[in-house]
């Protein structure tokens, strides 16, 4: 399996690449789908050229719904692939080689150490036992922190993938409508099937998306959580590591 950091940036990446250009293909298909309208209106009559439109405006409204998600995800790409980059960078910078100091903090450099006693041998062991509090502590802070960035990175993620998908499907059906639209006998049912079809695609797209972004908002909002653990000082008094020795 794929570490993930590995796991979630590639198909972040792909789901823009995706949108860039799908968006692109179904912006291009609605405008030859109109110029089809354009051609035939003559023989639509004036009944036919007004419901055709009301229907493509409709269709219209839906695309520049998505397009205006496509633009805002499009200017937060990278500050969420940089939310998955400082995640691990907790884990793999902070976490791991802290948490290989847990044991050598109170495993003594003799074994002769073992037999020591006395005032200066409980004050060692006081302070080797704080060294190691403060070393356990910060391991669990910097997988909350870790997770917590992790947790809004994901959402961010699937929220990327669903757009992706949505942009893709709508380009499929204004693909399919500008074939169908080519020939003036097939235009009123093209257009019927374009708006029924697009109207529930972006319907029950913004529903999805909707859903996540309530998800990254709780993600979000659990900075009170995060507050909590990186201001819970019981262990690094005063916010800095227990001194060792004071002179």
């Amino acid at each position: 399996m794929a570490p993930p950091d590995l796991e979630y940036a590639p198909p972040f990446n792909t789901a823009f690449e995706q949108m860039n250009t799908n968006i692109d293909v179904a912006v291009s298909k609605f405008d030859e789908v109109v110029d089809n309208i354009r051609r035939w209106a003559w023989m639509l009559g004036v009944g036919g050229v007004w419901w055709i439109k009301s229907h493509l405006d409709e269709v219209r409204a839906g695309l520049q719904s998505i397009i205006d998600k496509v633009n805002y995800a499009l200017d937060h790409q990278y500050p969420v692939l940089s939310l998955i980059t400082v995640s691990f960078s907790w884990v793999h910078d902070v976490k791991t080689p802290v948490s290989e100091l847990s044991f050598q903090t109170t495993e003594p450099a003799n074994e002769n150490l073992y037999e020591w006693t006395g005032a200066a041998a409980t004050a060692y062991r006081t302070k080797a036992g704080q060294q190691k509090n403060a070393v356990d502590e910060t391991v669990v802070k910097a997988e909350f922190i870790s997770g917590w960035l992790f947790g809004i990175a994901k959402e961010n993620v699937a929220y990327a993938v669903e757009l992706a998908k949505i942009v893709t499907d709508l380009a499929g059906k204004l693909t399919q409508a500008a074939i169908d639209t080519a020939t003036v006998i097939d235009i009123p049912w093209a257009i019927d099937t374009l708006a029924k079809s697009a109207g529930s695609l972006v319907t029950a797209g913004l529903d999805n998306l909707l859903t996540i972004g309530e998800r990254l908002v709780d993600a979000i909002g659990d900075v009170r959580d995060l507050a909590t653990q990186v201001g819970d000082h019981s262990k690094l008094p005063g916010g800095r590591w227990p001194e060792a020795v004071r002179g």
